[in-house]
């Protein structure tokens, strides 16, 4: 396998996370974010979700998807897991400059309820179990998520609302989709079965708990879900896709070349290459039903950043300030 370029023209991983990722279908980056770039995130939180940080009940919601308003370029934002990404996508070259090219501030957010509190449950039930990549006809060679990249910005300890993957699911997700050459945008059958269906059966079970700047590179395929926040303690985790210039490539002639997801892949399907294996279906990009609830919530929010400056003094730094920018083109 190529290790590939990264910025700093050496291997951002070790042999250890190299095999981790091979191994587990994810790997840990430790303290890749700085303390001010996260500061410059996540300091004005509570005023965009509307909400007093020492009143729970204030805290209306569990969890809140907050849209954009700032954003940095990957490698300046996170050299550390920009050199990673690049180095398990085969090359900075490999990748799009142009889409999804910066990280934003479209913190997720997991404040619990009081319900949770004393309760447990098992992963395999937590109610919101997904791949990500609800803008594109997926594919298993697809490349406009070629990586889940979740990043804290606080510590998150276990029982405090982690992202919860499961490692034994990644198998069936790959296989679903090699099964379906024809392509899928909700991985869904005819018959109503759902792909992610197979958590049911799954045991390997991993939360992502960790300090404030880890990075998380999965597999573009690893299921996951937001796990409960027993404790209440506010958790912030953003997840900005990485999109690849082309589709992945499972029939290289020099098997040297394959990048670690294109290897992790093949062998969770047991060979060494697909030289059969080609899409039946056409490749598409769409808007995701979800703008229109971001585009609200951005107007919402702006307000409140209004309001909040005008009675400090201070500013609204905000991309959306003199309009709603679309600001993934085309596309969200």
């Amino acid at each position: 396998m190529a290790i590939g370029n990264t910025p700093q023209d050496r291997p951002a991983l070790s042999e250890e996370q190299r095999q981790h990722f091979l191994e587990h279908g994810w790997v840990r980056i430790p303290k890749a974010i700085s303390p001010e770039n996260i500061e410059k995130f996540s300091s004005d939180v509570w005023v965009r979700l509307g909400y007093d940080k020492d009143d729970m009940s204030t805290w209306k919601q569990e969890q809140i998807h907050l849209p954009r308003h700032r954003e940095i370029q990957w490698k300046e934002f996170t050299p550390k897991a920009w050199s990673a990404i690049c180095e398990i996508l085969g090359g900075e070259d490999k990748i799009d400059p142009n889409l999804f090219s910066k990280c934003g501030d479209s913190l997720t957010v997991n404040l619990g309820t009081e319900g949770w509190r004393e309760k447990t449950i098992h992963p395999r039930d937590l109610d919101n179990w997904h791949v990500d990549g609800d803008w594109f006809e997926r594919y298993l060679d697809s490349g406009e998520q070629a990586l889940v990249p979740l990043m804290l910005f606080n510590e998150v300890k276990p029982r405090a609302g982690a992202t919860c993957i499961c490692e034994d699911g990644l198998n069936h997700m790959i296989k679903w989709l090699h099964d379906r050459p024809q392509g899928s945008t909700t991985m869904t059958d005819p018959d109503g079965k759902r792909a992610i269906d197979v958590i049911n059966e799954c045991n390997k079970f991993v939360e992502l708990t960790g300090e404030a700047g880890d990075v998380f590179l999965c597999h573009p395929l690893m299921p996951h879900s937001a796990s409960k926040n027993h404790l209440r303690v506010p958790r912030f985790l953003t997840n900005s896709p990485v999109v690849l210039k082309e589709p992945l490539n499972f029939n290289r002639s020099n098997p040297q070349e394959y990048s670690l997801v294109e290897l992790k892949t093949l062998r969770e399907l047991g060979v060494e290459s697909l030289p059969e294996w080609h899409i039946t279906g056409v490749r598409s990009k769409f808007t995701p039903i979800t703008r229109t609830g971001k585009d609200a919530r951005i107007k919402e929010e702006l307000e409140r950043m209004k309001a909040h400056a005008a009675k400090t003094g201070g500013i609204v730094d905000s991309m959306h300030i003199n309009g709603i920018v679309k600001y993934s083109p085309d596309i969200l």
